[in-house]
């Protein structure tokens, strides 16, 4: 099974679009965003994956109830969640998870908020998929885990140069 990982979207209407045209390619199950859609107008392109999608709120996503007319699966991290088997926890702030979070029985976490693409294989497994929007880095990131290997990527969505 695989997941397709996505986050910090801020908005940005063509890499969103970007995003979900490639994920749309890959036979996913899940989309799973970790927060910083902004407003409710760019979650509705995402609502065009063809996969479950499910997301949790970031620290600039204040029209929660807005996004939440859009799309009824986000939640207030942290946000656990289990699928084949696997507990996931999502977050968008890492900061979220330190101290207030029992990780002995998760297999995978998921977060956001730096931007940065990052991925720490180990138990359990980290995932950031950085920003999809390009605002701060210039580079437009997702991420895909395929649950059954637990072998992750960045795939990088930015237009060759």
């Amino acid at each position: 099974m695989k997941i397709g990982i996505i986050a910090d979207t801020h908005d940005n209407i063509p890499a969103i679009k970007k995003a979900v045209r490639f994920f749309n390619t890959q036979d996913l199950e899940y989309i799973i965003h970790a927060g910083d859609f902004v407003a409710p107008f760019s979650l509705k392109e995402l609502m065009h994956v063809k996969a479950r999608f499910i997301g949790v709120f970031g620290n600039n996503d204040g029209e929660q109830k807005g996004l939440l007319g859009v799309c009824n699966d986000i939640h207030i991290p942290p946000y656990t969640i289990t699928i084949d088997g696997k507990t996931i926890l999502v977050s968008h702030m890492p900061e979220m998870l330190t101290g207030s979070v029992n990780i002995e029985n998760i297999d995978i976490i998921i977060s956001a908020h730096t931007h940065t693409p990052e991925i720490s294989r180990g138990k359990p497994l980290y995932i950031n998929p950085g920003e999809c929007c390009g605002w701060v880095s210039g580079k437009s990131t997702v991420a895909l885990l395929n649950l059954k290997t637990f072998h992750a990527e960045i795939v990088d969505l930015s237009p060759a140069s």
